[in-house]
Order: structure tokens, then C-alpha cells, then sequence
């Protein structure tokens, strides 16, 4: 697999916004309905935003065939690396170097370096276990520290209630990272919680980053429809071994998706299922499985949420074809003595005691031989955080694309108050805080949607415990009570 070399981004000012819809001119973005910009015009806007910082970037291309991944890594103009600066894309050529680069500045704002900008208040305990996090299971260690004071951001309502504040452990897992210097930094906004009781709830689900903050938001409400949905499917169908969710019959796709699970096939040659796994939030979920990998550096799965049916399924594909090119690049790391994709992540200006580096962040959240140590003695939770259902692919029944929910040609901003609609009705809240707008308008946002479930971390080897939610689905599905509770 011939991979390009690093190539330097050309440092130019962004030009004026263009009018029309993303897809109106150069080469389609991946899921194009759901952004505000053409291709071409993402690129300048990011790459100005990525200047106006001070900083640089180089790309390089993982697989000349398409569709293929991008890596991006920022650097400060002493050629320093960016703290966690780095960041991938998927797709056709320009969206998967452009989606690179906004990736790569979304883990650098959303970093440790974002605490420094943000207006954090502590809050007291009790108060959050007052308000909409109360039913949530990610507070819940909480209870035995009622006093203690935890650093939060105040999140305005998307769905019409009063605004919230949240927890920055929920978002952030560089946050209650036990190091020296973290703990100095809680120290000094205030905070006297212990967060060892919340580390398998810490996730940064609901960061994300656009070309305009409803982008951005529209991509926050995907992100958490899908781990959502990922969660309910591990709580029912491989815990507790419950009905399967149905497969897409291939025969369904339109061409475009057709060549992708080929593309996808082809990659890791081996048979790859596209499973719906859409809940009552309405949103459409997939997943895309391969049963049997065919070489040791396949990666099971990837997943893609959207109200377009399709754009879900696409989303699926190519983010598939990204995780088995990105971890053929973590195996050739880690095979190399004193080297790890922790490192290259991290950069020389983690590593100076005030912040956690990425290596400390990902020693928090265990990986492969370290999960399967972890929950070897729990059969159900390992078959959960390693994927093992393939034997239970056949028990899948046949059905369709998942349908468009929306109109096509309907408008991020209404998307995105479809999708918040979608979320109030299931009895959640939604709200969210702009981490950073930068000068040319590329927007960082956090949402937070409590009661939305997080055992998808049992995939890092953390046993987030199901919530109301979580539980009132594993009843519908007629199956056992067992220990997950």
C-alpha cells in the first residue's frame, strides 16, 4: 500500500464564503447534505482559520484508491507539534484532506490546551444531581460526594428548556487524568471532586467541530445518536444475546454505496455486513461489520448516523475503510522499539507536566491486550468490547437502505432542529456550549445530551453501567436481567 509522504499545506488567506450548497461545485464531500460549504471553500476557510493560529499543516494520503483516509498534523511555526493536533478524513481525496484538517483542529481546541479559554465554574454535587443529569448513571458516583465542587460550562438549550451545566469530566478525558499538573489545575478553579468513580463515563462524545456552528451542532447530534445506538445494540444483542437488528441487503444500495462495500470487501478481504441498528431517537445508525477479518490488523467495525439513510450508510463505509488504513499505520508504529501512536498524537509540547499527554489520556481508557486482561473474567462484557457476535450474523433478517427522514435538499440548521426534535421527544435534553469560534467562522462545539447511554466505553475496557434508558430497552427486548445492571 504506497503512502505518501508528508506534504505541507499552503498557507493562504481564506476567500469570501460562496453561496449554494455544499455539493455545488468540485468534488462531492462525504455526506455533502449535511455541510454548508463547497469542498473547495471548507478547505480555505480551514486552512485560514488554521493560520490565523499561528499554526501549519501537512497531510498525507494513506491509499492512492479511493475512497481512501487522510492523516493531518499541526504544527506551531517553530515546527513544534500542536498537543493533540492530530487528525484524519475519510472519503474522496479533497473531502478526506479537508475533514483531516478540520479533525485535527477540533482534537487540538478540544485538548487541554481549551481550558485555559473556557469560563468554568464549580459547581456543587448536589445541584448537578438536582438537574437533568439526575437520572443519568455518569454522575452517579457522585453520590458518595455530595460536597465536593466540580468544574462545569453552562450549556444553552436547543430544545427549549432552561439552560444546564455539565461537567467538564463528561466531555474531556484529559481531565481527570491523575497526574501532578491536572491535579494542580483542578486545584486552582476549585474543584475537590474525586473522579476515579467517573472515568468510565468520560467521553468526548458530542465535540465537534464545522464550517458554521449548526454544522458543527448538526454533526454533535449524529455523533450522539449513534454511540447511543451502539450502546443499546452491545446492552441487548450481544450482552444480553437478545434479537439481532437487521442486515441491509445489498441489493437495496444504489450503485455509489454498492462500490463502497466493495471498496470496503476489497480492503480487508472479507464479507462486510451493514446493520441497522436506527433506535426510537428516529435517527438512522449503521454499522459496518466484518465477521472475518482476514489479516490481524482488520478492524471489526465502524459506524455512521444521519437522517439521511444513506448518507448513514455511506458514513459507515468509508469510515470503515479509514479505521482498517489508519490502524495498518498504528501497527507499523507500535512494531517499531520506543515508538506508538501515542506519541505522534501527543507532540513535544504535551509532555511538560501541566497537561496530561496523549499517552497518559490513552493509559486511562485500556486497549486491545489490555481489555481483554481487563474483563477476562466477565465473558459477556469481553464479547461486548471485542465485538464477538459473527457467529450470530445469520440470525440477522434481510431489509432495506434505511430510509431519508428528511426531505433531500433540506437545510443544516432545519436538520439540525429535526434532529433536536427527534432527541426531546425520546425525553432528553439537549444543549450545548461553543468551545471556540475562530475569525473566518470554523466553530467547536460541545453538546451534551443526558440519558443518552455510554456502554460503548466497554469497548475501551470501561464498564459504563446502563441507565434508565439503557435499561427500559433491555425489558423491551424480553431478555434476562443480568449483572450489567
Amino acid at each position: 500500500m504506497p503512502r505518501s509522504d508528508w506534504i505541507a499545506a499552503p498557507v493562504r488567506p481564506a476567500a469570501r464564503r460562496a453561496d449554494g450548497p455544499a455539493g455545488a461545485s468540485g468534488p462531492p464531500w462525504s455526506g455533502a447534505g449535511e455541510r454548508e460549504l463547497p469542498v473547495a471553500e471548507a478547505e480555505r476557510l480551514v486552512l485560514g482559520d488554521i493560520a490565523g493560529l499561528g499554526w501549519r499543516a501537512r497531510h498525507r494520503v494513506l491509499d492512492p484508491a479511493q475512497p481512501t483516509a487522510v492523516q493531518c498534523e499541526l504544527r506551531y511555526a517553530d515546527g513544534t507539534e500542536v498537543p493533540y493536533g492530530l487528525g484524519s478524513g475519510k472519503g474522496p481525496l479533497e473531502p478526506a484532506r479537508t475533514g483531516a484538517r478540520f479533525e485535527a483542529l477540533e482534537h487540538a481546541l478540544s485538548g487541554p490546551v481549551a481550558l485555559d479559554g473556557l469560563a468554568v465554574r464549580c459547581r456543587p454535587a448536589a445541584e448537578l444531581a438536582e438537574g437533568p443529569f439526575r437520572a443519568d448513571r455518569a454522575l452517579g458516583g457522585l453520590a458518595e460526594q455530595p460536597e465536593a465542587r466540580l468544574a462545569c460550562l453552562d450549556y444553552e438549550p436547543l430544545d427549549g428548556g432552561a439552560p444546564f451545566a455539565a461537567p467538564l469530566c463528561l466531555w474531556a478525558p484529559w481531565y481527570p487524568v491523575p497526574t501532578g499538573g491536572m491535579a494542580r489545575r483542578r486545584a486552582a478553579l476549585g474543584d475537590t471532586a474525586e473522579y476515579r468513580p467517573l472515568v468510565a463515563y468520560t467521553v468526548n462524545t458530542g465535540c465537534a467541530i464545522g464550517a458554521t456552528r449548526d454544522e458543527a451542532l448538526l454533526h454533535a447530534l449524529n455523533e450522539w445518536a449513534e454511540r447511543d445506538a451502539f450502546s443499546l445494540f452491545l446492552l441487548c444483542s450481544v450482552y444480553d444475546r437478545g434479537p439481532m437488528p437487521g442486515r441491509i441487503d445489498p441489493a437495496t444500495l444504489p450503485a455509489p454505496l454498492a462500490d463502497l462495500l466493495r471498496r470496503a470487501r476489497d480492503l480487508v478481504g472479507s464479507e462486510v455486513a451493514l446493520l441497522d441498528l436506527t433506535t426510537d431517537l428516529g435517527v438512522p445508525v449503521v454499522m459496518a461489520y466484518a465477521p472475518e477479518p482476514a489479516g490481524a490488523s482488520a478492524r471489526y467495525y465502524a459506524m455512521g448516523a444521519s437522517l439521511s439513510g444513506r448518507i448513514a450508510c455511506e458514513r459507515a463505509l468509508t469510515e470503515f475503510v479509514q479505521g482498517e488504513l489508519l490502524a495498518r499505520v498504528v501497527d507499523e508504529h507500535t512494531a517499531r522499539e520506543g515508538d506508538s501512536p501515542g506519541s505522534r498524537a501527543a507532540g513535544d509540547g504535551a509532555g511538560d507536566g501541566e497537561y496530561p499527554t496523549f499517552d497518559e489520556v490513552v493509559a486511562e481508557h485500556d486497549t486491545a491486550a489490555a481489555v481483554s486482561r481487563r474483563l477476562s473474567g466477565h465473558p459477556r462484557l469481553l464479547a461486548c468490547a471485542q465485538l464477538d457476535f459473527a457467529e450470530r450474523i445469520t440470525e440477522c433478517p434481510p431489509v432495506a437502505t434505511p430510509e431519508e427522514t428528511v426531505p433531500a435538499g433540506t437545510g443544516v440548521a432545519a436538520q439540525r432542529a429535526e434532529a433536536v426534535a427527534r432527541m426531546a421527544a425520546a425525553g432528553h435534553r439537549v444543549g450545548y456550549h461553543v468551545l471556540r469560534r475562530l475569525e473566518l467562522g470554523t466553530t467547536l462545539v460541545q453538546v451534551q445530551c443526558p440519558g443518552l447511554e455510554r456502554f460503548h466505553q466497554v469497548t475501551n475496557g470501561h464498564v459504563a453501567l446502563p441507565g434508565a434508558r439503557g435499561r427500559a430497552h433491555r425489558r423491551r427486548a424480553r431478555t434476562p436481567r443480568s449483572a450489567a445492571d
